[in-house]
């Protein structure tokens, strides 16, 4: 593992003299011709002499822009000169670094090394006027997938894929394509230019428009930028050229979607270690600042990507002061006293609560096929590795010291070749379930198929049974079955799984089902989830009555964990709590034949271990995404929650875009829940 360090790096020991004189002279408030050399400032130079341009006129972009619909009106331009006019400063940005695109695919095409710069084909005249050179290309590298043979497609059919783009929508009116999208949220306007107004300072009410994809600042006389600019997450375009800025603020980093930065004309020195999360910068403008030499060494030898991930792999730590409370709950379910962790709250157990409860975590470990350098390009090269991800997650994993463990998104040859020896060492036996696909595979394939598994303690628990069912075969399998379209095309080629296990108590002597089960991704098939809901707990209810015909499946200790990809006001969520889905948006015009026509109901008294804190603030933390998926559920009459593990300290949270990190390894959390038998349900006798 890399050690971040303090602070950027002195210069190579080889570096010459004459390479250190250059780095001084692109460190200037101005830049030297010589460095036409680098095509990196080439693209400086031209963009910052563009932004120079629009010095001095009042809403420079509101006055481009006014020009660009009134030519469109016109059917076209009417002479060159109005159609320069028009241009804004991110038309030419966006124009010179498609000509650089280009003109490394026409090398790339040729045979040519782009990035080395060894043959250079005829350039593309640029928006600004002149030629653009091509060369290193400050766009995000696509990465490819490591230590895996399956396709991408496969592999990442889970995850929640968000990029975006810098549209035109909201400069160029309603009637531009793709502007009836942006207006899905409310707002008929997304840009806001307050250039060149000789503006001293900024209200923090201006970043309560967190709907703003571009923010013009250029030409006033700002010395500072108010740390509440991070709460401008949709933010695209942040021109803050020729002000008085020394410095960036951390905070700017929470602007993950930025695309370009323009700097120019600033007397900012070095860049904060934040920055290192603009993971989807395309172009950065700092021509006119004295940059830290070093810093722009890496800029003009890698390019805006080359920067950014510097800054992403050497930020400092960050330490995490205050770990997770273990939140105590009455028998009533009341917030009681707040432990230091879940040890100190084990060890001060006594009488019959020790004896009759145990603790159960469930949590997403993020398989190490989906955990891309493209899909967590937030997240240190070194901290994303395997090696230092299984590490955390076994440390996290032993320190809580649970006695159930339901993990989803382990890998099949994972389990066996590391969480098996490991766990056993620790006194845990476990059972494994991988995803359907694993049976279509073949040798290595299938071992890299992820799935389901549950470990327990060997000296609190004994495997009395052990079930296990994908969704979909479960389903045909059913006495009412029924080929519906919408299970014909929707759900039948999911392949999503859930295990069941039987166990008994031994201090208590009481029996108890634990299940896990991850249920499908897409946001576009919520439907598909209730469905899979819908069978899950039907089956349980199966194996419930097959053990006891004559008794109320709702009495039955029941444990269902894991990550359900659902919403608290998804219809998952009110499928589970209430018994019934009714006229829920999700599922109101998709017909599951039986499973619909009884609005997925069951017979079980299910209920969120963390309902009596109103659910985490989060369980799974991603720049896109953040929000409550995972769950632990328990059946209300035979079990009671007797403690919880509380939200992640959110001091921490706030100077990070998304999990994983050196101290969080999967982009989940882990769930922890203290569970009470509350009275004998099952007739065993005490072992």
């Amino acid at each position: 593992m890399m050690k971040p360090s303090a602070s950027p790096g002195p210069a190579p020991p080889g570096l010459a003299s004459n390479s250190r004189q250059l780095l001084e002279q692109l460190s200037g408030t101005s830049t030297n011709v010589n460095n036409s050399s680098s095509s990196v400032w080439q693209l400086q130079l031209q963009l910052a002499a563009a932004a120079r341009q629009d010095a001095g006129q009042p809403n420079a972009y509101a006055r481009q822009n006014a020009m660009k619909k009134f030519l469109a009106s016109q059917g076209g331009a009417k002479a060159p000169q109005m159609l320069e006019a028009s241009l804004s400063l991110v038309d030419r940005t966006q124009q010179l670094l498609m000509d650089m695109a280009e003109g490394e695919r026409a090398a790339a095409g040729a045979g040519v090394d782009a990035s080395t710069g060894a043959a250079t084909p005829a350039p593309a005249a640029g928006a600004a006027g002149a030629p653009a050179t091509p060369g290193s290309t400050p766009t995000t590298p696509q990465a490819k997938l490591r230590d895996s043979q399956l396709s991408p497609n496969v592999l990442l059919q889970h995850k929640k894929l968000s990029q975006f783009s810098i549209d035109d929508d909201d400069e160029l009116g309603a009637d531009a394509p793709g502007a009836a999208a942006k207006k899905q949220d409310g707002q008929q306007w997304h840009a806001l230019d307050l250039s060149n107004l000789h503006l001293r300072s900024l209200s923090p009410n201006l970043f309560n428009y967190a709907f703003l994809t571009r923010l013009y600042l250029n030409g006033n006389a700002l010395t500072q930028l108010p740390g509440e600019i991070r709460q401008l997450t949709n933010l695209r375009v942040l021109d803050v050229s020729h002000n008085r800025l020394r410095e960036l603020p951390p905070e700017l980093g929470a602007c993950f979607q930025l695309k370009y930065l323009y700097l120019f004309g600033n007397s900012v020195r070095t860049l904060p270690w934040e920055l290192g999360s603009l993971v989807n910068l395309q172009f950065l403008g700092c021509e006119g600042n004295p940059l830290d030499p070093d810093l722009l060494k890496i800029f003009t030898d890698k390019s805006v990507t080359g920067l950014i991930f510097y800054l992403r792999d050497n930020r400092p730590e960050v330490p995490l002061v205050r770990d997770r409370q273990f939140i105590e709950v009455t028998a009533d379910g009341e917030l009681e006293s707040a432990c230091e962790s879940v040890q100190e709250s084990t060890s001060a157990l006594t009488g019959e609560l020790g004896r009759r409860s145990f603790t159960i975590m469930s949590y997403n470990t993020l398989c190490q096929h989906y955990a891309t350098p493209k899909m967590y390009r937030y997240t240190p090269a070194w901290a994303l590795s395997w090696d230092y991800r299984r590490e955390r997650l076994k440390q996290q994993i032993l320190a809580y010291d649970c006695d159930v463990l339901a993990l989803q998104e382990v890998e099949a040859q994972t389990y066996d070749d590391f969480w098996v020896p490991v766990l056993e060492q620790h006194g845990y036996t476990g059972s494994f379930y991988a995803k359907t696909r694993a049976k279509t595979m073949q040798g290595r394939d299938s071992r890299k198929v992820d799935g389901c598994c549950i470990f327990f303690k060997r000296d609190k628990f004994r495997l009395l049974a052990r079930d296990a069912m994908d969704f979909s075969s479960a389903w045909m399998k059913h006495k009412k079955f029924q080929r519906t379209e919408d299970y014909l095309n929707r759900a039948m080629n999911k392949d999503n799984v859930a295990l069941y296990l039987k166990l008994q108590h031994i201090q208590s002597g009481e029996t108890l089902w634990a299940v896990t089960t991850h249920l499908h991704w897409d946001p576009k098939f919520n439907d598909v989830k209730t469905f899979q809901v819908g069978v899950l707990l039907d089956h349980m209810e199966a194996l419930l009555r097959e053990e006891g015909p004559k008794r109320d499946p709702r009495k039955a200790p029941l444990l269902i964990c894991g990550d359900f990809n659902s919403y608290p006001d998804s219809a998952v969520y009110e499928l589970i709590s209430t018994g019934s889905v009714k006229d829920h948006v999700e599922d109101s015009a998709r017909d599951f034949g039986y499973m619909s026509q009884k609005q997925f109901s069951h017979h079980l008294a299910l209920s969120s271990c963390y309902s009596c804190l109103g659910e985490l603030p989060f369980t799974n933390f991603t720049p896109s995404f953040t929000d409550v998926i995972d769950y632990i559920w328990y059946s209300t009459q035979a079990l009671r929650v007797r403690g919880l593990l509380g939200k992640v300290d959110e001091d921490y949270v706030s100077k990070f875009i998304g999990f994983p990190n050196d101290k969080f390894p999967s982009d989940h959390i882990p769930l922890v829940a203290r569970v009470e038998f509350v009275k004998s349900t099952s007739g065993s006798r005490k072992v």
